[in-house]
């Protein structure tokens, strides 16, 4: 059986550790003065687990002190009580074998892709509602994406999961240069504009327009344009305030209502980049800002057809003067 073994003082100063698959834990140079807090990181990374002391085994929540090493002998996979990240790829793995699920085995990277794009807006949800325990969840969703495609590229031959690990590794050391290198940033302004000095480096992107292309077509289009007019304000291609931005509205507005049909989706696209640019002045998240207007609508409408339900009126034939004020009734309520 492999033995894991480290110290004490070494488990204590890793921020982040797990057990290497199928290996025992063995921890040294246990003393009363940090008994406490090696207890409590390895109940956090392993659970109860069955712990042997001087030759009697127990659960590491029976033991009260210890002097000396520790013994953890590796346990049977679903007798675990904590897992780590190695176990979520065994796990997808096992799913993908010849005896495994066979949804799991026939799924490709095109056949769960969309996927992705809808457990990070699950995961942005709960993070709305500041709903903790849900966000961990959609957390671990998100995280189970990544995971699944670099299962599927390793059994074509693509690439692993320590190839994803190591590349993203190197990428976040590359692009802090503030943090792991010699640049300074004294605040959150310049470590962006370190950040995106080193991504534009590592991308050999020499122009702005080289950074607008690089933003993936496939991102909703309110982001897409966020991100895009951030390119550009980088050169000074910008309006200085909101209230100058805002005047563009105006104009695309009235482009729009004078367009034929021909033109109506060019202008109606002008018009809403207008807006956001306007919204972007602010800091306001449009994609945000947007979800939060529906989500708004959508509940004093309610509202308007309970109370029109509740006065006897018809909201199909009532008109708009009629449903308007009572729209304006939920919206001084609230």
């Amino acid at each position: 059986m492999d033995r894991y073994t480290l110290s004490a003082e070494s488990l204590l100063g890793r921020r982040a550790f797990s057990v290497p698959d199928g290996a025992a834990l063995e921890v040294t140079g246990v003393d009363a003065s940090n008994f406490a807090a090696v207890k409590a990181k390895i109940l956090h990374i392993l659970g109860d687990a069955p712990c042997v002391l001087c030759g009697a085994t127990r659960s590491l929540s029976e033991v009260e002190s210890a002097e000396g090493t520790l013994y953890f002998p590796a346990e049977d996979f679903l007798d675990k009580k904590r897992f780590g990240f190695y176990d979520l790829i065994y796990i997808i793995h096992r799913l993908r074998d010849e005896d495994g699920c066979e949804w799991d085995k026939a799924q490709t990277h095109e056949s769960i892709r969309s996927n992705a794009v809808e457990e990070a807006y699950e995961l942005v949800e709960a993070i709305n509602n500041h709903d903790l325990e849900n966000m961990r969840e959609e957390t671990g969703d998100v995280l189970l994406q990544g995971a699944f495609h670099a299962v599927i590229a390793e059994g074509n031959g693509e690439y692993d999961v320590a190839d994803v690990v190591s590349d993203l590794c190197a990428k976040l050391i590359f692009r802090h240069p503030h943090v792991f290198g010699s640049v300074k940033a004294n605040n959150a302004e310049e470590a962006l504009a370190a950040w995106e000095k080193a991504k534009m480096a590592e991308k050999k992107q020499k122009t702005i327009t080289e950074k607008m292309t690089h933003v993936a077509d496939t991102l909703p289009q309110s982001m897409r344009a966020y991100k895009v007019q951030k390119y550009a304000a980088q050169v000074g291609f910008d309006f200085a305030t909101a209230e100058e931005a805002s005047r563009k509205i105006e104009e695309e507005r009235r482009e729009f209502l004078e367009a034929d049909a021909a033109h109506a989706e060019e202008e109606g696209g002008d018009l809403l980049f207008a807006a956001i640019n306007t919204l972007r002045k602010r800091k306001v998240d449009p994609e945000m800002a947007l979800m939060r207007a529906n989500g708004k609508f959508i509940r004093r409408f309610s509202a308007v057809e309970r109370i029109a339900a509740e006065r006897g009126i018809d909201i199909k034939t009532a008109g708009l003067d009629v449903l308007e004020s009572i729209y304006q009734e939920v919206k001084r309520e609230e």
